[in-house]
C-alpha cells in the first residue's frame, strides 16, 4: 500500500510541476505535506527517480538513431534522427530529462530536513542521487551540447527562465555531481547493480572525461583521469564472462560483467526499446526455416530497423567472431538464401501469453571499460597497454590477437569498429562515433550513410520549437534554421 502511496504521489508530481523550464506550476504544497515525514520517503522518492531515469534511456532516438549500425527494417517508421532531417520542429523535447533534474534536486531540499538515524543510509540515497543528476545531464549534454544549468527544484510560479550554459560549464557540473557521489558512497563496491555505486560513478567519470578530452577538447590529463577511473571499477571485482551470450542471460541479469542497469520487469515497466528492432512475423518472412530461433512477437514487436549491412559486414570479416550469432540472427529460406537479418541481443522472456523484453538497460559493463581504457591509452599513444586491453576482449570473442597495423591512427580505427562488435545495441554507438570523429580518427560524415552528403549537418539536436517560445532566453543550436517561424 505504501509503494502504492508513492508511485500515485510522483505521478501527480509530473502534471503538477512539469519541470521543463520553459512551462512551470510549482509543487503542490498538499503532496509536499503529507510527504517527506521520515527517512523511508527519501529512498522511495529516489526510486521513483531511478524509473524516471529508466524511462529516460529507454529509447533509441537519442543515441543508436542517429548511427550506422542500423537500416530500415520491415515495417517502420524510422525516425528523422535516423534520417539526419531534425528540424525544429520536429526534434524532441528535453522536459523529461529537466523532469528528472527536477526531481533530484527537490530530493536534495526535502531530505536535509528528515532524521537519519544512520547517517550512511543519507549519504548513500545522496551519492545515488548525484550520479543520476549527473548521469542525465551527461545525456543532454551529448545530444543538445549546450544546455541550461538548473540546480534548485521549482518551488513556486515566479520561476527565472535560464539560458544554454556552455558545454563546458555544463561538463565541469557533471564532473563535480560525479565527485560528490563518489565521495559520499559509504561502501566502495556494490549493494544492488540495478542502484548507483562507486564503482558505477568510476564508469560514469570516465565516460564524462572521454568525451570532455576528445569532443571538448581537453587534454592528456583528461584520459589519464579516465584510466585511473577504469582502473578503480576493476578493483571492484568485475571481469569479463568467459561466454560473451551470457552478460545478456535474462536469468542472470546482475552477473560479473555488469558495473550498472537499469531494473526491467515484465509487469512494472512493459518492454525494453529493443522489441522495435525485432520482427512480429510479417508475411514476407513465411518462408524463413529458421524463424522459430528468433525473438519474435506478435503483439510486442515491430521491425523498424535491421542490423545496417555495415555492422554484419563487421562480424562476418572475422568468421570465428563468437558475438555474431548473440548480437543478430540471419532468417534464411529452405536453400539457406538470406532474407532477412534482425538484432538477437536482450531477447527476453517468453510467458504463457507471449514474448516480453524484460531484459535490464545496461548502462555500462566491463567489456565497454575495458574498451574505453584501450581508447585512452590509444589517444595517448601508449600503444602496447591500448592492444593489451583491445586483445583481452578479441580473445574472449575468439578472435586472437589483433595482427593489423600498430600506428595510433589504425589501432583507434580498429578500436572504433570492435566497440560496434562488442556493445551493437547497447546504446553506445552514436556516441563512440562522434568521440573517434572528434579525435581524428574517423570522418562521421562518411561513416554514417545518412550523414553522406551532408558535411557540417549538426551533431547535436535542434531545441525544440515550443520549447523555444516557451523560454525567448533560449537559442537555437548551431547549424539549424527555424522552419516554422
Amino acid at each position: 500500500m505504501r509503494k502504492l502511496k508513492i508511485y500515485i504521489w510522483m505521478v501527480a508530481c509530473t502534471f503538477i510541476c512539469s519541470c521543463s523550464l520553459l512551462d512551470v506550476d510549482p509543487v503542490s504544497t498538499i503532496t509536499s505535506s503529507s510527504f517527506w515525514k521520515n527517512p523511508g520517503d527519501a529512498k522511495a522518492y529516489l526510486t521513483g527517480i531511478y524509473n524516471r531515469v529508466r524511462n529516460l534511456n529507454n529509447t533509441s532516438y537519442y543515441g543508436e538513431d542517429r548511427g550506422d549500425a542500423f537500416k530500415a527494417g520491415e515495417i517502420g517508421p524510422t525516425t528523422v534522427a535516423w534520417a539526419q532531417d531534425l528540424l525544429e520542429s520536429n526534434a524532441p523535447s528535453y522536459r523529461d530529462a529537466y523532469n528528472v533534474i527536477h526531481h533530484v534536486n527537490l530530493l536534495f531540499l526535502k531530505i536535509e530536513d528528515l532524521t537519519f538515524t544512520n547517517p550512511a543510509e543519507k549519504n548513500r540515497i545522496k551519492a545515488e542521487a548525484y550520479f543520476l543528476r549527473a548521469y542525465t545531464y551527461f545525456l543532454l549534454l551529448r545530444v543538445w551540447g549546450d544546455v541550461p544549468l538548473v540546480t534548485d527544484p521549482v518551488l513556486s510560479d515566479d520561476v527565472v527562465l535560464k539560458a544554454r550554459s556552455s558545454k563546458s560549464d555544463v561538463m565541469a557540473f557533471i564532473l563535480s555531481d560525479i565527485e560528490q557521489s563518489l565521495s559520499l558512497f559509504p561502501e566502495s563496491g556494490y549493494i544492488n547493480k540495478n542502484y548507483a555505486s562507486m564503482p558505477a560513478a568510476h564508469a560514469l567519470k570516465a565516460d564524462a572525461l572521454m568525451w570532455k578530452a576528445k569532443v571538448l577538447k581537453g587534454g592528456a590529463t583528461d584520459f589519464q583521469e579516465a584510466i585511473k577511473s577504469i582502473n578503480a571499477v576493476e578493483s571492484s571485482g568485475v571481469s569479463l564472462l568467459p561466454d560473451y551470450a551470457k552478460i545478456f542471460d535474462n536469468a542472470n541479469k546482475k552477473n560479473n560483467e555488469i558495473i550498472f542497469s537499469f531494473y526491467f520487469e515484465r509487469y512494472e515497466t512493459g518492454n525494453l526499446w529493443m522489441g522495435t528492432y525485432t520482427t512480429s512475423r510479417t508475411d514476407n518472412l513465411s518462408m524463413a526455416v529458421n524463424l522459430d530461433e528468433a525473438a519474435t512477437s506478435p503483439n510486442q514487436s515491430r521491425h523498424v530497423y535491421a542490423p545496417s549491412n555495415k555492422a554484419r559486414g563487421l562480424y562476418l570479416k572475422n568468421p570465428g567472431d563468437k558475438r555474431y550469432k548473440v548480437a543478430m540472427i540471419d532468417l534464411v529460406d529452405k536453400d539457406g538464401k538470406l532474407i532477412l537479418t534482425q538484432t538477437n541481443k536482450f531477447r527476453g522472456k517468453v510467458y504463457a501469453d507471449d514474448r516480453y523484453f524484460d531484459d535490464d538497460l545496461i548502462a555500462y559493463r566491463w567489456g565497454d571499460l575495458l574498451l574505453l581504457r584501450a581508447e585512452a591509452y590509444a589517444a595517448l599513444n601508449q600503444i602496447p597497454e591500448a592492444l593489451t586491453d583491445l586483445n583481452t576482449v578479441r580473445n574472449r570473442a575468439g578472435l586472437g590477437r589483433y595482427g593489423g597495423p600498430s600506428d595510433k591512427l589504425s589501432v583507434e580505427k580498429e578500436l572504433c569498429d570492435e566497440r560496434l562488435r562488442e556493445l551493437f545495441v547497447e546504446q553506445k554507438r552514436w556516441f563512440d562515433l562522434v568521440r573517434f570523429h572528434s579525435g581524428g580518427a574517423i570522418d562521421i560524415y562518411t561513416e554514417v550513410p545518412n550523414l553522406q552528403g551532408k558535411k557540417g549537418y549538426p551533431l547535436y539536436f535542434p531545441i525544440n520549437y515550443n520549447d523555444m517560445i516557451l523560454n525567448d532566453k533560449l537559442t537555437q543550436t548551431e547549424g539549424y534554421k527555424s522552419d516554422v517561424r
